[in-house]
């Protein structure tokens, strides 16, 4: 499995960049949203604390494929945070 997500990450990183995130707004719009963008945390991970706004300075992929963002040079879930801007 690690190798074939590796190859998959490969492909993906072709089309995309770690950069910025594709979103869709409230208003059904498909927007590009560059590095670095703000987020809120959605609860108490690691040394970042719920309800704090952080930076995110890049868009990864774990080896399980799920998304994370870079944030003081470390890797959080997506699910953590709600995108601000």
């Amino acid at each position: 499995m690690t190798e074939k997500a590796r190859q998959i990450i490969m492909e993906l990183f072709k089309i995309v960049g770690s950069d910025s995130l594709l979103i869709i707004t409230h208003t059904g719009q498909l927007r590009r949203l560059y590095c670095p963008f703000k987020v809120v945390c959605k609860v108490d991970v690691s040394s970042l604390v719920k309800g704090q706004e952080y930076a995110v300075n890049a868009i990864k992929m774990t080896l399980k494929l799920e998304d994370v963002f870079i944030i003081q040079g470390r890797a959080y879930y997506v699910w953590c945070f709600t995108i601000i801007g």
